[in-house]
């Protein structure tokens, strides 16, 4: 990074085990649980949400079986407020837990028939079931952006003065962009001094975006998930904060990057989701060439076109032959085979490329590129005994 490294301390939530679950069609069994969270140990995240008690005895076991493996982050389960939630919570061993409580107007009124003196009265009882049970605590406001300022300032002053880690912000129905992301954090953080996290939501494909806008305003802390997993259109994704952090915040997590492919592979594997090949950071099209004038940059130095280098997210860099390739990507590809082409070669084999890559739609293969390569040898060849031949006659 050329700037000054940004001291500032953000924190990393992961909820690819909670919310990233909650995807439709998605169940990770218990051994890809322990996998997975054993993963994100390993890079170095410093929370991680593992489950929901109030699910059922075998997400309790599960929940158990992880706390018992001593890992070195913070792990956290998710309750509603409600402190039967919070007490099943307890009995797995877990130390922390995010109380989840809803605070929009449409919330309090059509989901739950209730008024804003109950939702209070809820918070407080969960909070005193929490302390009861000697664990720490995040509140997380539910529909916190579709949430009138004064009422959901209420609830963060409650908050604060009860103790908790910090206030999560939930931007559940996608109802911010980053702008308002911005002055709405800011504003929180100008009328209160106490620590906020996002909760953002990819309805509108803004979730990191919001998240980054939410991290310039002053807030510490971001959910994230692996790959943007989540209900509905998915979560902030974990390896696009971290990397846009590192690279237009200059703020340094000591997360071992380089294991991003790896566990964006598996994730997707065990949640039966394909990683796009146009996916930011870990698709694998990210650091992939194709076109003349990108190739030949790369080639001269691969900053003209790339942000980072590949083995820092876990790629490798891609040239690729097809419609929109040029002749030192040509030349390039061919060293690599141990053949040294001239440039009229070059730019003869590169129009053959380009035809066969047109009629077949799709960029070549390297074999692909040998086939030509022979039979272009082999035209050749033929051509100049057709001529010698014709100079004895």
């Amino acid at each position: 990074m050329n700037a000054v490294e940004n001291k500032r301390e953000i924190n990393i939530i992961d909820t690819t085990l909670r919310n990233g679950e909650q995807s439709v069609g998605v169940i990770f069994s218990k051994h890809e649980k322990i996998r997975i969270v054993k993963m994100l140990n390993e890079v170095g995240i410093p929370e991680i949400e593992i489950g929901t008690p109030s699910l059922g005895a075998m997400e309790i076991e599960i929940i158990k079986e992880i706390v018992k493996l001593n890992l070195g982050c913070k792990l956290f389960a998710y309750c509603e407020a409600e402190p039967e939630d919070i007490n099943l919570a307890a009995k797995t061993g877990i130390k922390n837990i995010i109380i989840n409580i809803s605070t929009s107007g449409i919330h309090i009124k059509k989901k739950y028939n209730k008024n804003r003196t109950w939702v209070v009265n809820k918070l407080r009882e969960s909070i005193r079931a929490a302390k009861l049970n000697n664990l720490n605590f995040i509140i997380s406001a539910e529909d916190a952006t579709r949430t009138d300022l004064e009422f959901l300032l209420k609830i963060i002053h409650i908050t604060k003065k009860k103790g908790a880690y910090r206030f999560r912000i939930g931007d559940n129905a996608s109802a911010y962009d980053p702008f308002r992301t911005f002055l709405n954090i800011n504003t929180i953080l100008s009328m209160v001094d106490f620590p906020l996290e996002v909760y953002t939501k990819n309805d509108f494909g803004m979730a990191t975006a919001n998240g980054m806008a939410a991290i310039r305003a002053g807030a510490s802390s971001i959910v994230v998930a692996v790959n943007g997993l989540g209900e509905g259109t998915g979560n902030a994704a974990l390896e696009e904060i971290v990397m846009a952090l590192r690279y237009l915040e200059n703020v340094e997590l000591g997360i071992k990057t380089s294991k991003f492919r790896e566990i964006a592979e598996y994730v997707a594997k065990a949640s039966a989701r394909a990683i796009p090949i146009w996916k930011a950071i870990v698709g694998t099209n990210v650091f992939a060439h194709e076109s003349g004038i990108h190739a030949d940059g790369v080639l001269k130095n691969p900053k003209n076109y790339e942000v980072f280098d590949p083995g820092e997210v876990g790629l490798t860099r891609q040239l690729v032959v097809g419609k929109h390739s040029g002749s030192h990507t040509i030349l390039y590809k061919f060293k690599e085979f141990g053949i040294d082409l001239t440039d009229k070669e070059a730019n003869e084999i590169l129009a053959l490329t380009r035809t066969m890559s047109i009629d077949l739609k799709r960029s070549l293969f390297d074999k692909e590129l040998m086939y030509i390569y022979r039979d272009y040898k082999e035209k050749k060849k033929k051509r100049k005994e057709e001529i010698e031949s014709e100079d004895e006659e």
